[in-house]
C-alpha cells in the first residue's frame, strides 16, 4: 500500500499546545549580549516563536538545514510529549500513551520526508517492537528501513500462540492433511527487537530512546565515523526536569548521568521547544526554546499581562534548578511588575 501523504494543517488544532499563543503579542525587540552566561529578563520578539504547527515544523527543517550545511552529523531535537504535527487522523478519547506515540511517530516521519529522493534511506530506531510495527503498517512503502532498538528485549521474543489441536470431523471437513494442506505455524516467532543499531545505516533516527537504546547510539557513533548521520528525536530519557510520569507513560526509563553527559558532549541540539521544562508553571506558560544550533537558549513566560518575556538566555541549556528559579523570581513580580513589563519598565 502507498503511503498517506503527508497532511497540511493550516489552522491550529483545537488540542493544540496553549503555549503557541506565546508569539501572539505585539513585537519587541529583544536585548542580546555577546557575554557567555545568562541575560537579564527581556521582552521576547514574537517572530522568534512558532505560531502555528507549520511555522514550528518550517523552523525545525531550516534548523536541520543549517546543521547539515555545518556538516553536524550529530544531532538531537526535542519537542513537546503528545504535539500534534496533524499528519495522522485522530480519535477522541486517545490515550496519553497512544498521544505521545503518535507524536513521536509523526515528528520520525518528518524527518524521514526530508531524506526522500536522495538516495539515502534512512534508519529508524523506534524503542519497542509494537512501536516499530504500528509505523511500518502506517507508513506503507516510505523509503525507510524500521527497526526496534530495545536491547534489553532483543532475542527474549516469545513463540507464537499454537492454534488448538483440531478435531478428526474438522480435519476431515477441510480435506484431512497431505500434499497441499495448510500447515501450523509450527515455531514461528513474533519479530525480534535489535541489540544493536544497524551497522549499515547510513542515516539514523532514533526515536525516543530509554537508558539501553541510548547505550546501543553511543557503540554505534564510536564504532562508526562522522559521516554516519545521527539524529535523537525526543530523546526524554536524557532530559532531567523530564516529568517522571510522561517517561513512564512513554515507557523510555530514564538514561543514566554517563549516558547524558555522553550526548550533551556529543550531539548538537538544533531545534528544541519543551513545554513546562521545569514544572510548577500553571501560573505563566513556560518554554525552553531553542532555534537553532548556533542559537542561545531561551527560557520564555507568558504572563497574565503583557508580552512573552525571556527570562534566561544561555550557551548551554539551564538546569531545571535554574529554570525554577528564574520563574518564581518572575512569578514574585505579581500583577505590578507585570504590567510595568507591558509599558517597557
Amino acid at each position: 500500500a502507498a503511503s498517506p501523504p503527508l497532511l497540511p494543517r493550516p489552522n491550529v488544532h483545537d488540542s493544540m499546545l496553549p503555549l503557541l499563543v506565546l508569539g501572539a503579542s505585539a513585537a519587541w525587540a529583544p536585548a542580546h549580549s555577546a557575554a557567555r552566561g545568562w541575560r537579564a529578563s527581556q521582552p521576547l520578539l514574537s517572530a522568534d516563536l512558532p505560531r502555528t504547527p507549520k511555522a514550528m515544523v518550517d523552523q525545525l527543517r531550516d534548523a536541520v538545514q543549517s546543521a547539515l550545511s555545518s556538516r553536524c552529523s550529530r544531532m538531537r531535537v526535542s519537542l513537546p510529549p503528545g504535539f500534534d504535527y496533524g499528519i495522522e487522523s485522530q480519535r477522541k478519547g486517545t490515550p496519553v500513551s497512544s498521544k505521545i506515540d503518535r507524536s513521536d511517530r509523526e515528528l520520525a516521519r518528518l524527518f524521514v520526508e526530508m531524506f526522500q529522493g536522495t538516495g539515502l534511506v534512512p534508519t529508524v530506531c523506534f524503542p519497542s517492537s509494537a512501536a516499530a510495527a504500528d509505523a511500518r503498517k502506517l507508513w506503507g512503502d516510505i523509503e525507510a528501513r524500521v527497526v526496534a532498538l530495545d536491547p534489553e528485549s532483543a532475542g527474549t521474543a516469545a513463540p507464537a500462540k499454537q492454534p488448538r489441536p483440531r478435531s478428526k470431523a474438522q480435519r476431515a471437513s477441510s480435506g484431512g492433511g497431505g500434499f497441499g494442506a495448510a500447515k501450523p505455524a509450527s515455531g514461528a516467532r513474533v519479530q525480534k527487537a535489535v541489540a544493536a543499531v544497524p551497522a549499515s545505516a547510513e542515516v539514523v533516527l532514533v526515536v525516543a530512546p530509554g537508558g539501553p537504546g541510548c547505550e546501543a547510539v553511543r557503540s554505534f557513533c564510536e564504532e562508526n565515523g562522522a559521516d554516519r548521520l545521527v539524529v535523537l528525536l525526543n530523546a526524554r530519557s536524557l532530559e532531567e526536569e523530564a516529568d517522571p510520569a510522561v517517561a513512564a507513560v512513554a515507557g523510555v526509563g530514564t538514561a543514566g548521568e554517563e549516558q547524558r553527559e555522553y550526548v550533551d558532549g556529543e550531539f548538537a541540539n538544533v531545534y528544541a521547544f519543551v513545554t513546562d521544562p521545569a514544572g510548577k508553571s500553571e501560573d505563566a506558560p513556560a518554554v525552553l526554546f531553542k532555534r537553532s544550533a548556533a542559537e542561545e537558549w531561551s527560557l520564555v513566560s507568558k504572563p497574565k499581562v503583557g508580552p512573552p518575556r525571556e527570562l534566561l538566555a544561555s550557551d548551554e541549556r539551564p538546569s531545571a534548578e535554574a529554570m525554577r528559579a528564574a520563574l518564581d523570581a518572575s512569578a514574585a513580580g505579581g500583577l505590578l511588575g507585570a504590567i510595568s513589563s507591558a509599558l517597557g519598565g
